[in-house]
């Protein structure tokens, strides 16, 4: 055997031949590696990813991108160890969570270092000081929503048994919970935020006004960024076009998100695009002061940030002078 080609064996009761193998494998190169990449959330901080495939930026590096919703970060991160992912986009609070608990990941790059949440209440609540013994519906316990929720509490020099928190699921779900009354306020970003506003309901507060919180981040296994950096680069570059076309092209993307969103009214879409926009970086860097908020809201102060992120592939790229050719300066 040690003289022969190198080859995939497969019992089917045949020998699958070596020409077969290496057409399968030149095909997979020509089309670039297999890279899939789950998201968490149908918001407009998925943008830079939507069109990053739309428009087939990371496949320029050599990158085929497939990508999956997967609802709410934990079961994004399980997927992610699984195997069954090469990156997940989801909230990196719940990047820090696992891995404070023995889950091999790490946050190797991202693209909101600020919660883009807003609390939003139902009519009759219209300062924040009402929410007192009210109840608060989040997607589900660990996540950004809770702490955004806890953030805007603090800030309010509340206490979290002020409140309570309830898990109703989802974007579209906790509307439905808001708008039948099951809950008094809920967390939500655009364009939900102009749909609750048609409906009467009360912005109470920016969430990402009260500090640093990483959020949306991309996520790997250790195993995976030390055996594929140049996949993982590849993407973020992708990545990195993905967020320049995004605050660059105001039409292309609108077109984008209006697919992906499945948001017929323009105005919310416009609002959406115009909220999200502004708030991208030019580079995906993960800032250290919003781990350490995220370290502090679960009771692990006292480990630091470096152990959560590796930036040495963002690093890579800006040594390069990529992201300054994007921008022409």
């Amino acid at each position: 055997m040690s003289g022969l080609p190198r080859c995939a064996l497969v019992w089917t009761g045949i020998i699958v031949t070596c020409v077969l193998f290496a057409a399968s494998v030149k095909a997979a190169s020509a089309e670039g590696i297999p890279f899939r990449v789950s998201y968490g959330g149908t918001a407009g901080y998925q943008l830079p990813l939507w069109v990053n495939k739309e428009l087939g930026f990371s496949k320029k590096y050599g990158v085929d991108l497939e990508i999956i919703l997967i609802q709410a970060g934990s079961p994004n991160i399980q997927a992610l160890v699984g195997g069954s992912l090469q990156l997940t986009q989801t909230a990196a609070s719940s990047a820090v969570i696992g891995a404070t608990k023995g889950a091999p990941v790490v946050i190797v790059a991202t693209l909101e270092n600020k919660l883009p949440m807003l609390l939003v209440s139902r009519p009759e609540i219209k300062e924040p000081q009402q929410l007192r013994g009210k109840v608060i519906g989040i997607n589900r316990f660990g996540g950004s929503n809770d702490a955004a929720v806890l953030m805007a509490v603090k800030a309010w020099k509340m206490e979290p048994s002020d409140i309570k928190m309830l898990q109703t699921g989802g974007t579209s779900a906790r509307m439905a919970a808001l708008l039948a009354k099951k809950v008094d306020a809920t967390v939500q970003s655009y364009p939900e935020i102009y749909q609750a506003r048609k409906l009467g309901m009360n912005v109470l507060a920016d969430i990402g006004d009260f500090g640093y919180f990483t959020n949306t981040s991309n996520i790997v296994t250790r195993s995976y960024l030390q055996q594929n950096r140049a996949a993982i680069k590849g993407f973020l570059k992708g990545q990195i076009e993905g967020m320049h076309y995004v605050k660059t092209n105001k039409e292309g993307s609108l077109k984008i998100l209006r697919k992906h969103l499945q948001v017929t009214d323009a105005e919310a879409v416009e609002g959406t695009y115009e909220f999200f926009a502004k708030r991208l970086p030019r580079s995906p860097r993960t800032e250290v002061e919003g781990i350490k908020n995220i370290l502090a809201s679960i009771g692990a102060g006292q480990r630091t940030p470096a152990e959560f992120i590796d930036m040495s592939i963002i690093d890579e790229i800006e040594k390069e002078g990529f992201v300054q050719k994007l921008y022409g300066n």
